[in-house]
């Protein structure tokens, strides 16, 4: 399949989605391992629904569903991995909110931070945007640690926002300033 090369990193780019890949998304988000990290295993979606929940982002301003693609020796060999939200953005305001998700074959190997990086770099440096924020639930320590090491900054907590198994847990919400972001990788972190 090809995929559309809307920012390139080292190891991924950005897509525009495809309909061929809708049985794929849809494994993802009904995926209960996931979808335990973001609170949302109660969720079911159908194919139906996740074709409308699609195009509402792609007829909309205010909203960006990307398919994160790792790259491969040519065209053929790409493979969607995950995909990454930039939604609430206002535009007025310069802010956005950031979601991803990674297959979980493709977790922990670096794909998250360089996912970040270019959905990040979009935001900041192709919409012009200020702030970015994103929230995750405390036990998800595996996001949490990744956002901070790349300059997230925790700016709240929802409590108990989250009963899950019998426990409750916070919501974390984190942002970034568009001069940090820049000032990281002007750094070469």
């Amino acid at each position: 399949m090809k995929y559309i090369n809307k920012l390139d990193g080292d190891r991924i780019f950005l897509s525009l989605s495809q309909k061929e890949d809708l049985r794929l998304y849809n494994g993802w988000l009904n995926d209960a391992e996931i979808n335990l990290t973001y609170g949302r295993s109660h969720i079911v979606f159908n194919e139906q629904q996740q074709a409308k929940y699609i195009e509402d982002y792609d007829n909309n301003d205010d909203k960006f569903f990307f398919v994160i693609v790792c790259k491969g020796e040519n065209p053929e060999n790409e493979q969607a991995i995950g995909i990454g939200l930039l939604y609430d953005i206002d535009y007025v305001h310069g802010k956005a909110t950031l979601g991803l998700l990674l297959d979980k074959s493709f977790q922990s190997q670096g794909y998250g931070k360089e996912s970040t990086n270019l959905l990040l770099e979009f935001a900041f440096n192709i919409l012009n945007l200020n702030n970015v924020m994103l929230y995750a639930i405390e036990f998800n320590e595996k996001a949490l640690s990744v956002y901070k090491s790349f300059g997230f900054k925790i700016i709240g907590r929802r409590r108990e926002a989250y009963p899950i198994n019998n426990k409750v847990y916070d919501e974390v919400y984190m942002d970034i300033l568009k001069k940090e972001f820049n000032n990281r990788n002007d750094s070469g972190l």
